[in-house]
This record gives structure tokens, sequence and C-alpha cells, in this order.
């Protein structure tokens, strides 16, 4: 089928799987294209512990939520119902 398109996080650039294989982008906040193996390990750590926020786009299925909460402390973007940095426990404003 091809390759996946996963959107990356503000300052990420780049992804690097538990096998070893890396995909980095061109910018930070950019995205990589993920070889469809991995794309089932990407949407299970959207907003889990891997700390993958915002949003990854495949075909015909979207994860993660519109809008987002940023903690100043950690300089992160998490899911629109964490009101505290779930890392820091800082309050997070509306991004």
């Amino acid at each position: 089928m091809g390759d996946v398109k996963v959107q990356l996080p503000p300052g990420c650039s780049g992804l690097t799987m538990q096998d070893g294989t890396n995909y980095s982008s061109a910018r930070k906040g950019g995205h990589v294209m993920v070889d469809e193996d991995h794309a089932p390990y990407v949407r299970r750590q959207v907003g889990g512990d891997a700390g993958l926020v915002g949003h990854a786009s495949f075909r015909a299925m979207g994860i993660g939520t519109k809008a987002g909460r940023w903690c100043a402390s950690c300089k992160r973007l998490w899911n629109a119902w964490s009101t505290q940095c779930p890392r820091c426990g800082a309050a997070t404003d509306p991004a």
C-alpha cells in the first residue's frame, strides 16, 4: 500500500522506532513518511507516554484533537483534555 504520513509535534524533527528505524523530517514540526508496518505502533503512542502529540493522518483515519493545550514549562502541546501537564504537573493553556 505504501508509506503513511505522520505530522510531528512542534520542535520534533523525527521518530526512532524500537527496531532502530529512524524517520527524519526536513524541519522541526514537519512530517515524516512512516512505513505502514510501523504505523500501528505510532497510532498506539499518540497521546501516550511516548510523547507523541498533535495529530497523525493515516489514509482514512485521523488521530488527535483539533485543539490542544500548551505547557509553557515543558514547551509541549498536550491533548485538549489535559488541563494539567502530564509531565510536570503545571497548568496548561489552550493552544
